[in-house]
């Protein structure tokens, strides 16, 4: 039988062992995304192209909530759909939020709400109807 020199084996479990170690540590974090779509009551897309903003406007929000830490929440992101009626926000933590959906077509103007639960790191989507 061969010697085996364990320092060696030792070393080298070590060495294979560190690199594993930071590759996986070092990964960027996935964003947590949301992607909303907004129809019309007949399921087409909310789009209006003589609109000047031709899409909803599409507001994400939890303000004025305070958490058990004692901070106050102050998430506000806007956003227009585009011709599909599909709107895409990204965030950084997962939260709970309010959809708020202002729809302009020609003189009138349609509102929805609704939640949505963010995950982190997952992409998260819903679908909102406009009356």
């Amino acid at each position: 039988m061969g010697n085996i020199n364990f320092k060696s084996v030792l070393i080298s479990f070590l060495i294979a062992f560190s690199f594993a170690f930071f590759l996986t540590s070092c990964q960027e974090e996935s964003a947590t995304k949301a992607i909303i779509t907004i129809n019309k009551i007949d399921g087409a897309a909310a789009h209006d192209p003589l609109s000047l903003k031709g899409g909803c406007k599409v507001v994400l929000s939890q303000q004025g909530l305070i958490n058990p830490a004692g901070n106050e929440s102050n998430v506000y992101e806007e956003g227009y759909t585009d011709t599909d009626g599909v709107v895409e926000f990204s965030f950084v933590n997962e939260a709970i939020l309010n959809i708020e959906v202002e729809y302009f077509t020609g003189n009138d103007t349609l509102t929805a709400e609704s939640i949505i639960k963010l995950v982190k790191e997952e992409l998260v989507r819903k679908t909102v109807i406009i009356n």
